[in-house]
């Protein structure tokens, strides 16, 4: 009787048992790609990052206030010392808007996403060169540049075309909406926004 039960084969574990084992659902977690960023968050790092571009500006205007009256065109609606003032601001708006994107093309984050903690990175979520990140940076803030460019050569056209772009740039950053959860500049050069830690 014993050597009977001994016998007696064990039936396999079904297939599906298997699959949906602990272990198996713990991996295919594991293995999932990070949640992307939506909207709401990036548009609370753009805020910030906002606030920061205009204390920015104020300051190297102030500071660099005679550099800027003489590149900047004065306001023929503006006279005197508010003249000066509008011009010097203008252009150092201009110039920090430039270089305080810098700081998101070479690190993947500007302050303001650094503070809400999520970073740029691949739409594979992996982490973006640094070319990668500056054609990122040259498009979404292609406005800025021309803008700028156009305010030190004297060149109108490229202010029109730098607004227009403008537009294009910001009307795409509502794509970031969607499934993909990507803005028109990400979808271009094939980025995406992901929570800090889950890019190196």
């Amino acid at each position: 009787m014993a050597e009977e039960m001994d016998n007696t084969e064990t039936p396999e574990q079904p297939l599906e048992q298997t699959a949906n084992a602990p272990g198996a659902i713990e991996s295919e977690i594991s293995d999932a790609p990070p949640e992307r960023i939506g909207f709401g968050k990036r548009l609370g790092a753009y805020l910030l990052d906002g606030i920061f571009t205009v204390i920015a500006a104020g300051v190297v205007g102030y500071a660099l206030k005679d550099l800027f009256v003489g590149l900047v065109p004065p306001d023929p609606e503006l006279s005197g010392d508010i003249g000066e003032w509008a011009s010097a601001i203008t252009g150092a708006a201009g110039l920090c808007a430039v270089l305080y994107g810098l700081i998101e093309g070479f690190t993947g984050a500007s302050p303001g996403k650094m503070i809400l903690a999520i970073k740029i990175g691949t739409d594979h979520s992996t982490t973006a060169e640094t070319n990668t990140l500056l054609k990122r940076y040259a498009i979404k803030t292609i406005a800025s540049i021309l803008t700028l460019i156009s305010l030190i050569l004297g060149i109108e056209l490229l202010n029109t075309i730098g607004s227009f772009l403008g537009i294009v740039v910001t009307i795409g950053c509502f794509f970031a909406l969607g499934e993909a959860k990507q803005a028109l500049h990400d979808k271009i050069v094939h980025t995406a926004v992901y929570p800090e830690e889950t890019i190196p």
